[in-house]
């Protein structure tokens, strides 16, 4: 599948001119300086294509490899804190929450983050009682908070609050027992030295790096006029549960009593789950997966609860009331559904259905093709929970499991295709194959709008682009700095281009800035077509 936009072209473009370019401290994309994210995920990148060459499975590769890492360590905390059984189930439910679908596929550092934390959570949870390993005790711990700082920001630092706090609660560990200096001084050779270069170099953007990117986002409150929408709490919480899914229902399931000494530590698995998703439900911005980082304690917990079965048959009768319901108003819906209902139900999956929605742009696609999703959804809730409930009845608990297995992994196929039916819109490497085609190597590319929503296209030909109107979002900080010169032109500037000898190529986004269109000679304004949510124009 092509890179989707915003954000995949953008990881894409990065990795490639680190790679290509040897600049390992300050990620550029387009030539310009990005530190909206740091760097674990363009490093990895950049060495994968060094390696093995740029591409989109090589650029995808670390999120899936950090989901599958993830999936072992939540097996491995099941293990020890629950028993064999609950380990081996809690790697299952975390191999398939729906949201993983999504998120196992997408270029992205989130993936890679929820990795990082797990191994700073395991880590502590492995040394918790074992005193026999003197200075190496929870070194583990502290290398999974350096690297969750280089994966995601400060952000990291959750496994501090979250030890902290089961410290507090548990009281089986003095601070003596942390091993606090040469953590500390672990974390500092790990994650200090890109910091501090980054600092030394660019001021201007570590202090949007460290302000802006991090405190002033909690309280949705940045310095520039961000385009994302955010969810509301309310929202928010709902589309936890849903990329949860199926395995969310039994979060409030019971396990069976812990009698070893490991099972004192399960107060941390739930602080983990309520920390993370409490945290950022009273964050003032907030994305719909903010909550993947609290998914391996959700499937070490489901886990320990299908192993034990003591709720799990009441669990299984509520959810399908709800399966029910909303199985059969999906059914309804699906067979005829507007553009207004598509819209709304993909607003509150993606915050660019809720730009859209927000700027009153009509729905880019056809409701039909989802009105069929939707239906296949429905019978999957029914007949899948139904058969899931009816084994669970009869005695026949790994089959009621597996039914649970079986909803994921169709509800993943069904993603799949959604994937499938908006990719034209949020591509473009469509429109690259066509300016590849014509280009010469002196041809000016230009941009409409932000390199948000063309991130990849730099990555598909090879070129700088110029932006017209550009200097938007994060990207009207970095519009100031000397190395954008000349990069960000506004439409008199398109104008004198346009007119100028070079052949230039325009893409514009849906929806079109007509405005700049308009403002250019109509005269030399050539349609080269529409290439899925792009449009291709050229002066020559």
């Amino acid at each position: 599948m092509p890179f989707l936009d915003p954000d995949e072209g953008l990881y894409a473009t990065i990795a490639l001119e680190m790679a290509r370019d040897g600049d390992w401290v300050m990620p550029h994309a387009n030539g310009l300086p990005y530190l909206e994210k740091p760097p674990l995920y363009f490093w990895l990148t950049a060495l994968t294509f060094r390696l093995l060459g740029p591409s989109e499975w090589t650029t995808r590769l670390w999120s899936a490899l950090a989901v599958l890492g993830t999936v072992l360590l939540t097996w491995r905390i099941g293990r020890r804190l629950y028993g064999e059984g609950a380990g081996l189930l809690a790697g299952i439910v975390m191999a398939t929450v729906v949201g993983n679908a999504l998120y196992v596929r997408k270029a992205s550092a989130d993936q890679l983050f929820v990795f990082c934390l797990t191994l700073a959570i395991y880590g502590f949870l492995r040394d918790a009682e074992r005193a026999d390993r003197g200075g190496r005790r929870f070194l583990l711990f502290y290398l999974g908070i350096a690297l969750s700082v280089l994966a995601k920001g400060f952000i990291g630092l959750f496994p501090l609050l979250i030890v902290g706090l089961g410290l507090a609660l548990v009281r089986r560990l003095s601070w003596r027992d942390l091993n606090l200096a040469r953590g500390a001084a672990l974390v500092l050779v790990v994650a200090g030295p890109w910091h501090a270069l980054v600092a030394w170099r660019s001021p201007t953007l570590f202090g949007v790096y460290v302000l802006d990117a991090h405190l002033l986002r909690f309280f949705n409150a940045r310095r520039y006029v961000e385009a994302d929408v955010p969810l509301s709490t309310l929202g928010f919480l709902a589309a936890s549960f849903v990329w949860a899914f199926p395995w969310g229902v039994f979060s409030l399931a019971r396990p069976e009593p812990g009698r070893t000494p490991p099972a004192h530590w399960r107060p941390v698995i739930v602080l983990w789950l309520v920390l993370v998703v409490g945290v950022f439900a009273l964050s003032r911005f907030k994305h719909e997966y903010y909550a993947l980082p609290a998914f391996p304690a959700l499937a070490v917990l489901v886990g320990a609860a299908w192993a034990g079965g003591r709720d799990i048959g009441r669990w299984l009768a509520l959810g399908l009331i709800g399966c029910a319901a909303v199985g059969l108003a999906a059914l309804w819906i699906g067979a005829g559904p507007t553009a207004g209902q598509v819209l709304d139900g993909l607003a509150e999956l993606n915050a660019y259905y809720r730009i859209l929605r927000d700027q009153k742009v009509p729905l880019p696609f056809e409701p039909r093709e989802f009105g069929v999703l939707l239906q296949g959804l429905g019978w999957v809730l029914l007949v899948g929970w139904g058969l899931a409930t009816v084994c669970w009845a009869r005695g026949w608990r790994p089959t009621a499991f597996a039914s649970l297995v079986g909803v994921a992994g169709t509800i993943t196929l069904l993603i799949f295709r959604l994937l499938d039916v908006v990719e034209p819109h949020h591509s473009v490497k469509e429109v690259a194959q066509a300016i590849n085609a014509q280009a010469a190597p002196a041809d000016v590319l230009v941009l409409e709008g932000s390199l948000s929503y063309g991130g990849a296209l730099p990555f598909y030909t090879r070129r700088r682009l110029l932006l017209v109107n550009g200097a938007v979002d994060y990207f009207s900080i970095t519009a100031r700095l000397p190395e954008a010169r000349g990069v960000f032109i506004d439409t008199s500037e398109m104008q004198k281009l346009w007119e100028g000898p070079r052949r230039v190529f325009l893409v514009a986004h849906r929806p079109f800035d007509r405005g700049l269109i308009a403002a250019l000679p109509s005269a030399s304004v050539h349609d080269l077509g529409g290439h899925g949510g792009s449009h291709l124009y050229s002066n020559r």
